[in-house]
């Protein structure tokens, strides 16, 4: 009878299982292309939105190569209300400005009368200078802006030029060469979007931006089969009109040798336009996406299945959470070991940098290089310094069971070796102590060279000159120490900082429990807030 049964309860089971498979297939198949469509719909908007975004990104960046042009015609503009001398100097910041640009490579400014140069100022190459100069004493229209993709020494550039005509007849011309490879490169390097590439031309259809350099400075035809540049350019205010909907087409890219679909944008640069062209593989993108979200239904429709049928063939649930909880605790018990193992290894670190501290030699090294020298000019005051020298090695090799000290031995100390860095760097260096606790605080505890720490840190991370004295005040309040100084650190540092002072210090707390140890840069100063201990 009982066989029965059991016989019974697997052939339920086997019909529930087969049912539920029969049903997953048929719910799969009727959901898929819903799925489907609904997940071309979302890659396309996401291909629209990188799409947006590059176009911004890009409007953004030509624009600024813009700026100067603008500024330089407003500065045109006003030349026959100004000095001769005064107009020229702004159109040269101008041009100075416009040559600190990183891709810009050249800027000119060149006055023309009957042809013949009477001021002239170029920034670049010496060898670029005569072929710039060749190329615009061609130009004869009075008041216009050029764009032009040109190549001087095997360098491809972006060239801008704004001419004015002066009332006496001058012909004014100003201009600076954008480096496109060097935009590429920048270009590159920062906008890393993802999927598809962008190509940028000008009206005529030669490329300036490209991932692949050798196609820019050059016309390419394969950009505009289905479209050429004006029909682009000159749809540009009906598609702004219609929210901005994009021309798109399907072609085979003469970069990846794949079918890609491809995005043609307008960029409103100043007064002119540029063709921007994004493309996205249509297989790697769209149709891989797709296909990528199906496997994943799939996978996910199957282990949920799967994930059913065993927790309804296993009814002993409460053995699988006994497992699950004896995973747990033997995850804690792992935790807790690593964290043991960690605070061993903080430990050492702290006993280390004590020993660092105690037997630093470059100390050393300074302190006898300075005594070397005082000898020969001050005898009375290199013996104060010996005695000082001996008292500070005194206090540093003195044996301690534990790593605190009290603020007394401390301040004491700190007057010592504050005395021999005082003979190193002369008035360089200034030290002011001021007590508010009225010798309440003097004996609690602190780390122990805590104040010394913070004074080398000091001296070690900012620059020390006569003309930049360094000040540390040290401020005693009933509850901490507040140690600060003003904060110029050193452009190049010659020594290397391994870290330890602050890392001591910051572990010394943590092993106390004090979480109101912090350091802080605030208003061009460096402060440490060192809390007092008790015991």
């Amino acid at each position: 009878m009982k066989f029965l049964l059991k016989k019974r309860k697997h052939q339920y089971y086997f019909a529930v299982s087969i049912s539920l498979i029969v049903l997953f297939f048929i719910g799969y198949r009727l959901i898929t292309n819903k799925i489907t469509l609904e997940a071309e719909r979302l890659v396309s908007e996401v291909v629209s939105q990188t799409v947006r975004e590059k176009k911004n990104i890009l409007q953004f960046d030509f624009n600024e190569f813009d700026k100067f042009i603008s500024g330089a015609e407003k500065i045109l503009e006003k030349g026959a209300d100004l000095e001769e001398s005064e107009f020229k100097n702004r159109l040269l910041f101008n041009s100075e400005l416009a040559f600190s640009e990183e891709v810009i490579d050249v800027s000119f400014i060149y006055f023309l009368k009957e042809n013949k140069v009477t001021y002239a100022s170029f920034l670049g190459a010496e060898e670029l200078e005569a072929k710039t100069l060749e190329k615009i004493t061609v130009l004869k229209n009075e008041n216009e802006t050029f764009n032009t993709v040109l190549e001087l020494n095997s360098i491809t550039y972006y060239q801008k030029i704004i001419t004015h005509q002066l009332p006496d007849g001058t012909m004014v011309i100003y201009g600076y060469n954008v480096n496109l490879l060097k935009y590429w490169n920048y270009f590159s390097q920062k906008y890393k979007g993802y999927g598809g590439y962008v190509i940028v031309t000008d009206k005529e259809g030669v490329c300036i931006l490209h991932p692949d350099t050798s196609y820019i400075g050059k016309y390419e035809k394969s950009f505009f089969n289905n479209v050429t540049p004006s029909k682009i350019i000159k749809s540009f205010k009906v598609r702004e009109a219609k929210n901005n909907q994009q021309i798109k087409s399907t072609v085979t890219s003469e970069y990846l040798n794949l079918e890609v679909l491809r995005y043609y944008n307008v960029l409103q640069v100043g007064k002119s336009e540029l063709v921007l062209i994004t493309s996205f593989p249509l297989n790697i993108l769209i149709k891989e996406s797709v296909n990528d979200i199906k496997q994943y239904l799939l996978w996910m429709s199957l282990l949920a299945l799967l994930t059913f049928m065993l927790i309804l063939g296993f009814s002993r649930s409460q053995l699988r959470s006994q497992h699950l909880r004896t995973l747990q605790y033997e995850q804690e018990r792992k935790r807790l070991a690593i964290s043991n193992e960690q605070y061993q290894q903080k430990n050492a670190r702290l006993q280390l940098s004590q020993l660092r501290k105690k037997l630093n030699p470059h100390f050393l090294f300074n302190t006898l290089n300075s005594l070397h020298v005082l000898i020969g000019l001050d005898k009375t005051m290199s013996q104060q310094f010996v005695l000082k020298l001996s008292e500070v090695y005194r206090y540093l090799l003195k044996d301690r069971e534990a790593n605190f000290t009290t603020v007394k031995e401390e301040l004491h100390f700190l007057e010592q070796y504050f005395f021999l860095q005082k003979i190193r760097f002369n008035n360089s260096i200034n030290l002011s102590v001021t007590d508010r606790s009225e010798g309440k605080a003097l004996l609690k505890k602190i780390p122990f060279l805590a104040l010394e720490t913070l004074i080398e840190n000091a001296i070690k991370h900012n620059e020390i000159t006569k003309k930049n004295p360094l000040f540390i005040n040290v401020l005693i309040e009933r509850d901490k120490i507040v140690v600060s100084n003003n904060y110029n650190p050193r452009k190049s540092k010659k020594e290397k900082s391994h870290g330890v002072g602050l890392s001591y210090l910051s572990n010394f707390y943590a092993f106390y429990n004090v979480t109101s140890f912090k350091t802080e840069v605030f208003d061009k100063n460096f402060k440490c807030y060192l809390p007092l201990l008790s015991k």
